[in-house]
């Protein structure tokens, strides 16, 4: 998610401040504590994005901010969130109330409406870079969470495929079952509608192992146009990082690859 929008997200989260009933809140005595629940980890690459484009606004107004990371692109079993629950729950029961949380990325969004009630009961909350469309619009007029879903430009960035390879006849998405993956996957399956003359279709880790997924890419043949939305877990919940997983794809897949990036600019290797 670019910084821009952070910086839109934010002010709407400090008007929500400067008006809360609250007690705690930038008009009190004390400044207003945010508590940001980050999907990932510091090392991945929107992360610092977010957290800059936060504390542009926050410092000046003199909010403190703390994060919490989930670290679910390096890890994604349950006992990782298990331990991120007891951790953070023991941190909230030995520390002052924050007044806002904010949720980054799918992954933060699903454990905050889980936990929300017995952690978080009283606080308002906001998520930003959400991928499930569906799940964000779940929760319009819910009381107390707002936020705004990771715009996704996957028509324009189909319409450039088709435009710079014009014999295309299939467009294939290569996808693994992480939250934004399958966000992002049912916004690219919205569109078979809309170029009846190409096949899509998909490639998921989520039924591959990471051989296996080799071995489907070299079969990749003809008139295809491949699209990377993301590559961080097979089916055997084997992990690896974006540059790596990236690798993979390009020692095994004789086509070109297209991914997005998060300025929404479109890259092709080979």
């Amino acid at each position: 998610m670019g910084k821009i929008k952070v910086l839109l997200l934010v002010w709407i989260l400090i008007f929500g401040l400067l008006w809360s009933d609250e007690e705690n809140t930038l008009a009190g005595s004390e400044p207003a504590r945010v508590l940001l629940i980050s999907s990932y980890h510091p090392g991945f690459p929107t992360f610092f994005q977010q957290v800059n484009g936060i504390k542009s606004v926050f410092t000046e107004k003199g909010i403190a901010l703390d994060v919490e990371f989930m670290d679910k692109k390096r890890f994604s079993d349950d006992t990782i969130e298990t331990l991120f629950l007891d951790l953070l729950s023991y941190k909230l029961n030995r520390t002052k109330p924050y007044n806002v949380i904010m949720a980054a990325d799918d992954d933060a969004l699903l454990f905050l409406l889980k936990h929300k009630a017995n952690l978080f009961p009283t606080q308002s909350a906001v998520f930003f870079g959400v991928n499930n469309i569906a799940k964000a619009r779940e929760l319009n007029g819910r009381q107390g969470i707002t936020g705004v879903i990771e715009a996704v430009s996957m028509k324009e960035t189909v319409e450039m495929m088709l435009d710079l390879l014009p014999k295309t006849k299939t467009v294939l998405v290569l996808v693994d079952k992480t939250p934004s993956s399958i966000g992002d996957l049912n916004t690219f399956r919205a569109l078979s509608n809309t170029y009846p003359q190409v096949v899509f279709t998909e490639l998921s880790l989520g039924d591959h192992s990471y051989t296996e997924f080799a071995d489907a890419l070299q079969k990749i043949e003809g008139e295809t146009a491949v699209l990377l939305l993301s590559a961080y877990v097979d089916k055997d919940g084997n992990r690896m990082q974006f540059n790596d997983s990236l690798q993979l794809i390009l020692n095994n897949l004789h086509q070109p690859l297209f991914r997005k990036r998060s300025t929404n600019a479109i890259f092709s290797y080979r």
